[in-house]
């Protein structure tokens, strides 16, 4: 019959297991107790919790927190580092450490935002970029179009600037056009009466012809 202890024990791991976004199991026996103390603080200083933890009450722990497959993967003693923030940096801290104290410290999988992770694919969700690289290869790609298009609108304003000059120019040349219209037209008028005079006076003298006629027939008379 389980004690009080254990069932308390599993109570909390299991609590553990159903809060973290990500968990990476490990084999430390081949681990001495000062490497284990330093290896706890590693992942401490990086937000990660490690604990060391039985195989029998991980086993009911991970059946009591759902995750399928999860408790297949715990074979005796095993150290467990839980990531409740960032899914990329346990996988990446305990390969790491694997790097560091192989062949002592081996990986036994983990679970990546639900999913998951066989001995074999650890590696590989290690190679993912953190949070933080991601945050800054999104802040690339959004910043990157954003300093093209104030390039670009910066060329257009530039454009703008030289059409709208242009315009003031031809704008100050506008008022001297009228001008020179207003004189032609003024011009044409004259032109027209200069050029009806000559046409009226022939039709005046043929007028007078015929009286002066009469009057030097009179005086012939």
């Amino acid at each position: 019959m389980p004690t009080q202890t254990k069932i308390d024990e599993v109570a909390r791991l299991k609590e553990k297991l159903e809060n973290a976004i990500s968990l990476v199991l490990a084999d430390y026996r081949g681990l001495t107790a000062n490497e284990m103390v330093k290896l706890r603080e590693k992942f401490t200083k990086q937000g990660l919790e490690y604990r060391v933890v039985k195989d029998t009450l991980a086993r009911l722990a991970a059946d009591a927190a759902g995750i399928e497959g999860l408790a297949d993967l715990f074979e005796g003693p095993i150290s467990i580092a839980f990531g409740y923030e960032d899914p990329a940096i346990a996988f990446k801290l305990s390969e790491e450490c694997r790097k560091t104290y192989a062949p002592r410290y081996e990986l036994k999988g983990g679970v990546f935002e639900g999913v998951l992770v066989p001995e074999s694919e650890v590696v590989r969700y290690a190679a993912l970029p953190s949070r933080e690289e991601l945050l800054a290869k999104l802040a690339m790609l959004l910043s990157s179009p954003m300093r093209a298009m104030a390039v670009m609108l910066k060329a257009k304003i530039r454009e703008l600037a030289v059409l709208l000059t242009e315009v003031a120019k031809k704008r100050e040349q506008e008022p001297d056009r009228p001008a020179a219209a207003e004189a032609s037209e003024e011009s044409q008028p004259e032109a027209q009466e200069n050029a009806e005079q000559p046409e009226d006076q022939p039709e005046e003298e043929s007028q007078e012809a015929p009286e002066e006629q009469e009057e030097k027939q009179e005086e012939e008379e």
